[in-house]
């Protein structure tokens, strides 16, 4: 993405309405990582944000999206999600408290903006950072969609957009092989919390 926006997009998010979420999500990251810091998004792009022009904190709900996510990073560094996860990784659960998002979880939603459920699961990340940047150009907090994984869904949480108090870590697990088979196959339960 060449960070320019798209006039038209812009014009077309502005007529929806802004949905404020307070939910609890859940979120990945080495142990070496601030698990509110959106700075790898920001440096290297994401999905709903291009690169260095904002970052973007990136949760999924519910518990077990966590596990398609690692999945798909997995697979991006040829490996498996098992084998990755033998590094030093956290699992982290986030009180999200009143973030205004673009909710593109509705099929007309996307629809309008011109993608589709393929455009989101894609690895070509343009029409989605599009749709990222012009929602925080008009001061969206945050992005929540489908999960390109295909389970749960995603919020993205841009940087500068939030109150410290909007986004808070609740709990840190390590996020090991076994946790990460557990999520994939069955309900499990996390320090005495039915996920």
């Amino acid at each position: 993405m060449n960070g320019e926006l798209d006039e038209n997009l812009v014009e077309r998010i502005d007529e929806l309405p802004r949905r404020a979420i307070s939910e609890t999500f859940h979120r990945y990251a080495t142990s070496r990582r601030d698990p509110l810091s959106g700075a790898g998004a920001r440096a290297f792009g994401g999905r709903w944000n291009p690169r260095d022009i904002f970052g973007a904190i990136y949760l999924a709900t519910p518990i077990d999206a966590c596990a398609g996510e690692a999945r798909r990073a997995a697979s991006a560094l040829a490996t498996t999600p098992e084998t990755m996860l033998e590094a030093s990784y956290l699992l982290h659960t986030i009180a999200v408290d009143d973030v205004l998002v673009l909710d593109l979880t509705d099929p007309e939603v996307l629809e309008k903006l011109g993608l589709t459920l393929a455009d989101v699961a894609d690895d070509d990340w343009t029409a989605c950072q599009s749709v990222g940047h012009a929602a925080w150009f008009l001061g969206f907090q945050g992005v929540l969609a489908p999960s390109a994984s295909g389970a749960g869904l995603v919020l993205a949480a841009f940087e500068g957009r939030l109150e410290l108090h909007q986004l808070a870590v609740k709990d840190s697990v390590p996020f090991t092989p076994h946790l990460y088979r557990s999520l994939s196959g069955s309900t499990v339960h996390v320090r005495g919390t039915h996920l």
